[in-house]
């Protein structure tokens, strides 16, 4: 995936994200932090076609029809439907189901932690980790090599966020999509991210690209790390810089 002279303006006064040159490798998972309005959703935004850079270029490694899914911070699940028709839907849209889809979807559900007797189980019945992983469910149905994750943790307590952030990992080492995950919060950009894109706004930039120096797998006890929190804290310096500059 690659950006070339990429600008974003909703009007020609208001330059909202400007990308001079950035590269991320097939399979690889980045995150991205920084202050709110600094353009990390508007960049989610072009990867996954829903919006148009307006100069610039931007290539996808297998082309513009390469499968892309996008997970947001809502679940936004249909209340009308079950957790297996909700995930069932991206599938319904291009085609009739056959087994092959039946099968991928419950493996789908499977994947993300929801157990048989939850698949048909409607929004309301579940709690917000459960909706959440169907909404991840939704969109790895698909089978995407790009996944764009715009803060989809952010409703949830820590002790949900941490187990979520490790089933994440593990179906990214499974999968071995490329991920583009923004968030807020700085260790769970640490836990998850090969590379950590630090933003700056008014317009969007790219202010600094941390590789992150830990080894896969990780696992809940690398938050107890002193090299994690040290870590940690070098990017909130960062992001203290984009603050007061």
């Amino acid at each position: 995936m690659q950006f070339h002279q990429i600008e974003k303006r909703f009007s020609p006064e208001s330059l909202v994200l400007s990308v001079d040159s950035l590269e991320i490798s097939a399979g690889e998972f980045v995150s991205l932090v920084g202050p709110s309005g600094c353009g990390k959703s508007t960049l989610l935004r072009l990867v996954a076609s829903l919006d148009s850079p307006t100069q610039g270029e931007l290539l996808l490694d297998d082309g513009a029809d390469i499968e892309r899914a996008f997970v947001f911070q809502d679940a936004n699940l249909i209340p009308w439907r079950t957790a297996w028709q909700n995930v069932q839907l991206p599938l319904e849209l291009r085609r009739s189901l056959n087994s092959a889809d039946r099968q991928n979807i419950t493996a789908a559900l499977q994947l993300v932690g929801l157990r048989e007797e939850d698949f048909e189980k409607y929004p309301r019945m579940l709690s917000g980790g459960m909706r959440m992983r169907v909404s991840l469910a939704r969109a790895l149905v698909t089978e995407p090599r790009i996944l764009l994750l715009d803060e989809p943790f952010a409703a949830l307590d820590d002790l949900l966020r941490n187990q979520l952030n490790e089933q994440l990992l593990e179906i990214w080492q499974r999968q071995k999509w490329t991920g583009l995950f923004v968030t807020h919060n700085v260790p769970e950009a640490v836990f998850l991210s090969q590379r950590i894109l630090v933003m700056h706004a008014r317009p969007g930039r790219i202010v600094a690209d941390l590789k992150v120096p830990f080894e896969f797998p990780r696992t809940s006890e690398l938050r107890a790390d002193p090299a994690f929190a040290r870590f940690c804290g070098e990017v909130v310096g960062h992001l203290a810089g984009v603050a007061h500059a």
